[in-house]
């Protein structure tokens, strides 16, 4: 199965967050510093969340107070165009669970977030009023994950925009070389 057309790398979703809910914040924050061997900094939101860099290519691990009996591990993904992505998904049996939503810079800490991130080297100025929007979602078969559209003023600490490392050419060929290639049917590979 090949595909003829170009792929625009720029429109390939990017997992952003993962986002880990815990029963027990203090728990959950000393077990995964501990894993992660650093320090979790309180994230700029309205509810209990750290977040520390898990990938030098933008990739935060979030932990968070579960919402809901049930709540699992889930990734976030950036896309440019939400709206346009949550109708994709519609058309292809998958559903919103939540959203979207906005994703809103607390008023009364924006002052104070301007100040302490001034000598970030991902500091580009007024952060505006919010994140961005986002949507919780399932694909046909139930899996869940979340979409992002991030604020303009967000794609530097994400690697998004100018800043993201895009999927490479050679990356390309070996997608390519792997669609084209004649693999067995399931059965046939793990049958002994």
């Amino acid at each position: 199965m090949q595909n003829s057309s170009p792929i625009d790398v720029s429109a390939i979703p990017k997992p952003v967050l993962i986002n880990v809910p815990v029963d027990d914040m203090e728990r959950g924050l000393a077990f995964y510093q501990a894993l992660l061997g650093m320090p979790l900094a309180r994230s700029l939101s309205y509810e209990i969340s750290y977040h520390a860099p898990v990938s030098s290519d933008g990739i935060l691990l979030t932990v968070n107070k579960r919402r809901f009996p049930g709540e699992a591990v889930t990734v976030y993904y950036h896309v440019n165009d939400l709206d346009g992505a949550l109708k994709l998904i519609a058309e292809h049996g998958g559903e919103v669970t939540a959203g979207p939503y906005d994703l809103p810079l607390p008023k009364q800490i924006k002052p104070e977030f301007q100040e302490q991130f001034r000598d970030s080297p991902f500091y580009r100025g007024d952060a505006g009023d919010s994140m961005g929007r986002g949507a919780s979602v399932a694909d046909a078969d139930g899996n869940r994950f979340g979409l992002v559209q991030f604020s303009e003023w967000a794609h530097a600490t994400f690697r998004l925009g100018e800043y993201a490392t895009r999927v490479t050419p050679e990356q390309l060929v070996d997608q390519s070389i792997a669609l084209n290639r004649k693999v067995p049917a399931p059965t046939e590979i793990f049958q002994e």
